[in-house]
């Protein structure tokens, strides 16, 4: 669901759909919170403890900077080769509207995975792989964060996790209050129409920023692996079908009230207020039901289905090569040098999403899954950590 929100939100609008499927997929800025709170959901998941206060000696064990790479390089060596195959369109637009100068030091913030603290310039290139340049800050802080977070108590932990969102919330108020924005919703607003945009690029793109959520997400992953743990503190949390029901319709009704007009409110109050609380409350419930055996529940079922494990695993590259098949299809400059326009309608997204998933799947299995990337992957991790 996530995933095909993002993918259509970015372009939909070309496709020729009702103001209220435009609307309702146009919330991209409110959705990608979810993906870095699950971000670092898992790795609190993958580097921590079950029913302990401990951390996974995988992190204490390992110098942070080799652990921190080994993270970014399971995502790090894709992105770097959707870069060199669309390198000749990214290059030819930048040069076009920037000249030789800006256009190499973009490719430098690309390839660096920098482009997120630059707000008016994280959209360089392959513009949605400004998320993996975010939750690159966010994930060199874990060796150093996720230690201590893993010693709370559940008290310390809903503590710790009311302080992140008030640290995520406060820039974003800031924002809406000094540009009196607090009715925008910025998914659909037309650039120009914005009161600020650079400042609103800011709110959704800082790495700071960023690292409160993924850090949420972490604390949220805590508070559940301590069911079971010994303390009284600790005790089980009930949970049924409904548990993880209820957050999800109440996510999708929150998103229907935005795109049918009913609720006018900006994505910069939704993300943090909102969005994010509910989708954890999910995670959190699902991730309970999943791992006891006497809750029966239907959402995590179909979740668990073999087409959505198939779909979950293309995800990732999906996500990588929506943005540059995009600017094949959509960007001007770009299309009408190939097709002579600008693909629009039904007919052609329809094809433009087809080509996604074919380059998805053709990359999750001649790349992601070839040893030799593996192997590479394993032997720069261990020559950049031991220079660094």
């Amino acid at each position: 669901f996530l995933i095909t929100c993002i993918v259509l939100g970015h372009f939909i609008k070309f496709a020729n759909p009702s103001d209220f499927v435009f609307k309702f997929f146009s919330q991209h800025n409110v959705i990608v919170g979810a993906f870095f709170a699950l971000s670092g959901y898992v790795t609190a998941y993958t580097s921590t403890d079950n029913a302990s206060k401990v951390a996974s000696p995988k992190l204490t064990g390992t110098p942070a900077i080799k652990w921190t790479l080994s993270r970014v390089f399971g995502f790090y060596p894709l992105h770097l080769l959707v870069l060199a195959i669309f390198s000749p369109m990214f290059i030819y637009a930048d040069v076009t509207y920037n000249g030789w100068m800006k256009t190499l030091f973009h490719g430098f913030l690309s390839v660096t995975l920098t482009q997120a603290w630059f707000p008016a310039h994280a959209e360089v290139w392959n513009a949605p792989t400004w998320f993996l340049s975010g939750l690159t800050f966010a994930t060199a802080l874990m060796p150093f964060a996720l230690p201590k977070i893993a010693t709370m108590d559940k008290k310390a932990l809903r503590r710790t996790a009311v302080w992140l969102t008030v640290i995520s919330f406060l820039p974003k108020l800031g924002y809406m209050y000094d540009f009196n924005c607090f009715g925008i919703s910025e998914g659909w607003t037309a650039p120009k129409a914005h009161p600020n945009l650079a400042i609103f690029n800011m709110q959704r793109f800082n790495p700071i920023f960023i690292a409160a959520e993924v850090l949420i997400g972490a604390v949220a992953c805590r508070l559940v692996m301590l069911d079971g743990a010994s303390d009284d503190e600790a005790k089980p949390v009930k949970t049924n079908a409904m548990s993880t029901l209820l957050p999800l319709l109440s996510i999708v009704g929150c998103m229907v009230a935005r795109a049918s007009g009913l609720v006018e409110v900006s994505d910069m109050l939704v993300r943090p207020l909102i969005f994010i609380p509910l989708f954890l409350r999910f995670l959190m419930a699902a991730h309970r039901n999943t791992v006891r055996p006497d809750v029966v529940d239907p959402t995590v079922s179909f979740l668990g289905s073999k087409f959505l494990v198939w779909l979950g695993n293309l995800s990732f590259p999906i996500y990588i090569v929506h943005g540059p098949l995009g600017q094949v299809f959509y960007k001007k400059m770009i299309a009408k040098k190939i097709f002579g326009q600008v693909l629009m309608g039904p007919g052609y997204f329809a094809v433009y999403l087809a080509s996604v998933m074919a380059l998805a799947w053709i990359l999750q299995k001649t790349f992601l899954t070839n040893k030799a990337v593996g192997a590479w992957s394993k032997k720069s991790v261990d020559n950049l950590s031991s220079w660094m």
